[in-house]
């Protein structure tokens, strides 16, 4: 799947890797959907610079072009390193070395699978309700509101909706599990040291290990009933994979995305 980009993105990935050309407008018709080319350039460490150093540019960008420089620069580092820290659920701030680079990198090098990735955190740069209006048996109308940022919100409303809208709601739950095992996991891993009203951020007493499982047969659920076979397979990747995609979400909040800019990018998730 491509990485949706904006006019915005576009002409911020050519000033930058393109730094010695003139003709940036140019440049942008060129590679604007040329798959393969977009790719190489994003890969450039020079987006990664001017994002640390130009608070402009961040403001400027989508949050699609910025989670996707900064999974990139995350596939680059683990290139380098030899294993990684996992957390250890149930043993507080107690993490244990894995060797999973190869398989954390073979994911990242899939492009539909780092794009789906840098879309997956940016959906939730902004997250909705959904209010769902049906009638009760003495006639009244009544309503419900979910929030698609709570996993158990969005397994109720799984069950309600017509069997053909499931498919788009069993992704969304995969994409929670992701999101908060991957982006929050300390919060995740050590739930039972916190009570449900210390963190809002963990659904229910769920620790890593329910969330993988749950991500994974959400996103296997997704790719029994997607339409097409690229999106099906892509999910199909995330289940098998789902550990994988939490360790490399797991560095990228660890090295990038500290308490600030956990807010700044994802508000009060």
């Amino acid at each position: 799947m491509p990485l949706h980009l904006t006019e915005d993105d576009l002409k911020f990935l050519v000033q930058t890797v393109a730094d010695r050309r003139t003709d940036h407008q140019h440049v942008v018709d060129l590679v604007r959907d040329k798959e393969d080319f977009l790719e190489q350039m994003l890969d450039d460490p020079k987006l990664l610079q001017r994002l640390f150093r130009d608070r402009d540019a961040v403001l400027a960008v989508s949050p699609n072009m910025i989670f996707a420089i900064l999974l990139r620069h995350i596939r680059r580092e683990i290139r380098e390193e030899s294993y990684l820290y996992d957390y250890e659920v149930g043993a507080k701030k107690q993490r244990i070395p894995v060797f999973a680079v190869p398989e954390v990198t073979d994911l990242l090098e899939e492009s539909d699978a780092i794009n789906y990735l840098a879309e997956m955190l940016a959906s939730f740069a902004r997250t909705k309700s959904i209010v769902l209006t049906w009638m009760d048996s003495s006639g009244k109308r009544q309503k419900t509101r979910f929030n698609d940022m709570d996993i158990d919100d969005m397994i109720q409303l799984s069950r309600q909706i017509d069997p053909a809208h499931r498919p788009r709601y069993y992704r969304r739950i995969g994409d929670i599990a992701l999101f908060l095992s991957g982006i929050y996991p300390d919060h995740a891993a050590f739930y039972h040291f916190l009570t449900p009203r210390s963190s809002r951020k963990v659904s229910r007493g769920r620790n890593l290990h329910d969330y993988e499982r749950e991500g994974q047969t959400f996103y296997h659920k997704a790719a029994q009933h997607a339409h097409e076979p690229r999106r099906g397979s892509l999910l199909t990747t995330l289940s098998e994979n789902f550990g994988n995609a939490r360790r490399a979400l797991n560095l990228l909040s660890e090295r990038y995305l500290r308490d600030e800019k956990r807010t700044f990018y994802f508000g009060n998730c």
